[in-house]
């Protein structure tokens, strides 16, 4: 197998474990090194400032916990081999499980690999939808 082609198998099964529900499953997959965060404004902080360590973890549990992405498909995956960065293009309905809402989005994840593993995610999503649903912030 190439390289490629284990980057692509690993985001895949991380998206469905995470679908599943499954926070340790997840975690296990990406590894203890990595960051997250969602492009956006600081409003939405801490969700749209790099994390990592124990602050990832936490942050990834919430996440699962929080947003139901069970009914969330990929659409399209792409490998730069030579970078080791995979984007992942999603789309589906999204259940804010707190408030009950849920919505169709659509978003793309960019990941970028060391050794095999996940080290640095960055989402590219609506942070609005984010934002009210969660309450973070109230539009006027």
């Amino acid at each position: 197998m190439t390289e490629k082609h284990d980057m692509k198998k690993l985001v895949e099964e991380i998206y469905a474990v995470r679908g599943r529900g499954d926070i340790e499953g997840t975690l296990a997959l990406i590894g203890d090194d990595c960051t997250f965060r969602m492009a956006g404004n600081t409003r939405l902080s801490p969700l749209s400032t790099e994390m990592g360590g124990q602050a990832f973890r936490q942050v990834i549990a919430q996440l699962i916990t929080v947003w139901d992405l069970s009914k969330v498909n990929t659409t399209g995956i792409y490998v730069d081999e030579d970078e080791h960065i995979v984007f992942a293009h999603r789309e589906g309905e999204v259940r804010h499980i707190p408030s009950g809402v849920s919505f169709y989005t659509e978003y793309v994840d960019k990941i970028h690999f060391r050794d095999g593993k996940p080290v640095k995610i960055v989402e590219f999503v609506d942070t609005l939808q984010v934002a009210e649903t969660s309450q973070i912030i109230q539009i006027a």
